[in-house]
């Protein structure tokens, strides 16, 4: 289970004139279909996702829905726009069909959209450009609603949903176009002249602005034929609304208006369900008979690390030549999340100074915190924080100075703990800057042992706190004492949250460098030791097949990530699908 905000979609539905099985239907696909648009969406700003379906098919209330749930449920800002809200007018048609073809008096087909606004507004909206306007098309008039009246975004976009009929849609072969498809071509095209032209249109002006698409979802009609029943209660709404006009039309007008767009509908229902995102396969009474996702067979890289040693230099803790393929990952929408033996102040500073915005654990698998928002729902069993939803997998430090104190207490003048230490003490053992020392200090579920007596004498130690069950691990400078977590364990209940919000599959890469990071490495899909001459790990990685890297961190870390298949891979497909 998981914690919600729940909608009430009772205005929703009756806004729409829906049956209450819409409800079931937005639990069952249109939710999960958020989250997974919310998961593809860029980091580093809006994205644009398309929605096509032939007329009738329910395009524009899914578009309605989705902003709803977003704008509901999560800090983003979305919108709905409509290809339709883009036609030309009707005057301006009028001069069309006397000068390159009758046909292009009726609204509709690619050619009869005013593409240079189109693109216009949706670089503004990308650009997070604020009082953009919004245009809007009346159908029952035909003609665009006046500009002074046109909305505008008062703050900026995060989502725009684009729907239409033809939206993502792609022009055909030359070839494809000498055959008539119904009796409009036929007879009122017979050479072809009006489909020439609007295939043209739609390869060239109209692929400039699917361009810009970031996510594509399909409603997929079982063919052509159910369009006409559609489309034809979908003028019922629209007529019982507002009234018969200019731009509405008796059955006889809706069957010929309807040919208008079979070409390309046709070809739509044939070549885009093996394109899209996300295919909404629909029955016959428009009900959803089956969702699938691209996501669902794509396994998602999902990274882990260590920072000292493995992912920052183990001498002065500098990552800055691999800050920009950490951008990059991020970018992509591959998570980096630190595990870290390092305290929430300490990944905090880190995080900024790389623009990174991402969960991650502390002190050994202590506590695991998440941005808030990050998934669309905050996990059970989380606080909520200033900025943050956190998940302790440990008790805090009380506990373990109280059993240190009763087990431990004459082996206290060989051992320091790293809370006793000074700021000064702290920066001339890690060669952490006095400020890092001071985050470093600030521990709420771990304080590892600074160790200064023998090797027996460490071991009569551990010996002794035997009984109290920790898990002793050696790290490159300290010794750290867990109980009922460690890197593993947090890692494991972290990948879990994942998988619940994201829907797919993933591929866990953990990096590390010493023996405190071997659960880690062990509950991970691909493990790789970061070569490192001050650990200790080393022997412990004869149970598993391990990638080690050739050079030290921060080199070692980008050389293992960036050549792994997953890894290029997902950048390949982020680059085909980014903007321009």
């Amino acid at each position: 289970m998981q914690e919600t905000n729940i909608v009430d979609i009772t205005p929703f539905l009756a806004k729409h004139q829906l049956p209450l099985k819409y409800q079931y239907l937005s639990e069952q696909y249109f939710v999960p279909l958020a989250e997974d648009i919310l998961h593809s969406k860029p980091t580093d700003g809006p994205m644009l996702v398309a929605i096509n379906g032939c007329q009738g098919s329910g395009k524009t209330t899914l578009a309605d829905f989705l902003v709803t749930w977003i704008n509901c449920n999560t800090a983003f800002n979305s919108i709905a726009m409509s290809i339709d809200d883009f036609y030309h007018s009707h005057a301006h048609r009028q001069q069309l069909s006397k000068d390159v073809h009758p046909l292009f008096a009726t609204r509709g087909v690619p050619g009869t959209h005013d593409t240079a606004l189109m693109q216009q507004t949706f670089t503004a909206l990308l650009a997070g450009e604020v009082g953009v306007p919004l245009p809007q098309f009346d159908k029952q008039t035909d003609d665009p609603v006046t500009q002074a009246l046109w909305p505008t975004n008062k703050q900026p976009v995060d989502i725009i949903f684009f729907e239409g009929w033809c939206v993502g849609s792609i022009a055909q072969q030359p070839y494809q176009l000498h055959q008539s498809v119904n009796q409009l071509e036929q007879y009122e095209d017979p050479e072809g002249i009006w489909r020439r032209c609007v295939n043209s249109c739609l390869a060239n002006e109209y692929q400039d602005i699917f361009a810009m698409i970031d996510y594509t979802v399909m409603l997929k009609a079982p063919s052509f034929a159910d369009v006409y029943g559609w489309r034809l209660e979908q003028e019922q709404k629209l007529l019982s609304h507002k009234g018969r006009g200019q731009g509405t039309f008796d059955e006889q007008q809706l069957v010929r208006f309807i040919s208008h767009f079979e070409r390309i509908t046709r070809e739509n229902l044939t070549q885009l369900p093996e394109q899209v995102d996300a295919l909404l396969s629909l029955d016959k009474v428009r009900d959803i008979s089956a969702m699938k996702l691209r996501a669902d067979d794509v396994a998602m890289p999902l990274i882990f690390t260590d920072l000292d040693g493995t992912l920052l230099d183990h001498n002065d803790y500098q990552c800055t030549e691999i800050a920009p393929f950490l951008s990059q990952l991020s970018r992509a929408g591959i998570a980096v999340v630190f595990n870290t033996s390092k305290t929430f102040a300490e990944v905090i500073s880190l995080q900024k100074s790389l623009g990174l915005n991402q969960p991650f654990i502390i002190e050994n698998g202590g506590a695991v915190y998440i941005p808030k928002n990050y998934f669309s729902l905050k996990p059970i069993g989380c606080e909520e924080l200033d900025e943050h939803w956190r998940y302790a997998l440990s008790p805090t430090n009380k506990q373990l100075y109280s059993e240190l104190l009763e087990y431990g207490s004459e082996f206290s003048a060989y051992y320091r703990l790293f809370s006793q230490l000074s700021a000064q003490e702290v920066s001339q053992i890690t060669d952490l800057s006095l400020a890092q020392s001071e985050l470093a200090r600030i521990r709420e579920y771990s304080d590892p042992l600074f160790w200064q007596g023998t090797e027996q004498q460490l071991l009569d130690f551990l010996e002794a706190i035997k009984p109290l069950g920790y898990e002793v691990l050696i790290g490159g400078r300290f010794i750290h004492l867990n109980r009922s977590t460690n890197k593993g364990k947090a890692q494991n209940w972290l990948v879990e949250q994942f998988k619940k919000h994201c829907r797919h599959a993933f591929t866990t890469i953990a990096l590390g460098d010493s023996q405190n990071d071997m659960a880690m490495l062990d509950a991970a899909d691909i493990a790789i030791l970061i070569n490192n001459p001050a650990s200790k790990a080393k022997a412990k990685l004869s149970h598993k097949p391990w990638r080690v890297s050739e050079h030290p961190a921060p080199q070692g870390w980008l050389d293992e990530v960036a050549d792994l298949s997953v890894i290029k891979a997902q950048l390949a497909s982020k680059q085909e699908q980014s903007h321009g």
